[in-house]
């Protein structure tokens, strides 16, 4: 079934302000605007959800972020996903008329047996991504530290046609 998303499209991404180069996440939730509305449910399940797959329960949560200023050819939008032990930047990039390219997890916080991740993003001007990720666990004393053996670097970029590539940096990959 084909759908017309282009009014439906322009009335979402209103939702999401727009993000000037270079720019960073951290990990918290004191990035997310205050004054950030909700994104209705219908258009959840027809802009967000198509990334998420099965994943969905009752308890999530999605907050606008924003978009990225100066995109010409699709858009790339920033939304804020909480749920249960897990708090995630997703970028998303669409067409100009709304259909979903691609997605990718670019910051944020999980906590799981390990402890707890946290993943730190930098977006610069030529739409290249480094993301620094480390687990933080509490130590004998009950002091959190991060765990220096678990921590990664990792590249993205946001290509010419809204596609994202990703490479872990050399001096992470495991040999």
């Amino acid at each position: 079934m084909n759908r017309i998303p282009t009014a439906r499209f322009a009335e979402f991404i209103e939702f999401f302000p727009l993000l000037e180069l270079p720019f960073s996440l951290l990990p918290d939730i004191s990035q997310i605007p205050s004054l950030a509305l909700p994104i209705p449910g219908v258009m959840i399940e027809e802009y967000i959800l198509p990334f998420e797959g099965d994943e969905v329960d009752e308890y999530t949560e999605y907050i606008p972020y924003g978009r990225i200023a100066g995109m010409k050819d699709f858009h790339a939008l920033i939304y804020w996903k909480a749920s249960v032990m897990q708090y995630e930047f997703i970028l998303a990039t669409y067409t100009l008329e709304g259909n979903p390219l691609n997605h990718a997890i670019i910051g944020g916080l999980r906590s799981d047996q390990e402890g707890i991740l946290h993943s730190v993003a930098v977006i610069d001007q030529d739409l290249s991504i480094t993301i620094a990720e480390g687990i933080s666990v509490d130590d004998v004393d009950d002091e959190v530290s991060l765990d220096i053996s678990k921590t990664n670097t990792y590249q993205m970029a946001i290509k010419p046609d809204g596609y994202i590539s990703y490479d872990m940096n050399e001096e992470d990959k495991e040999e």
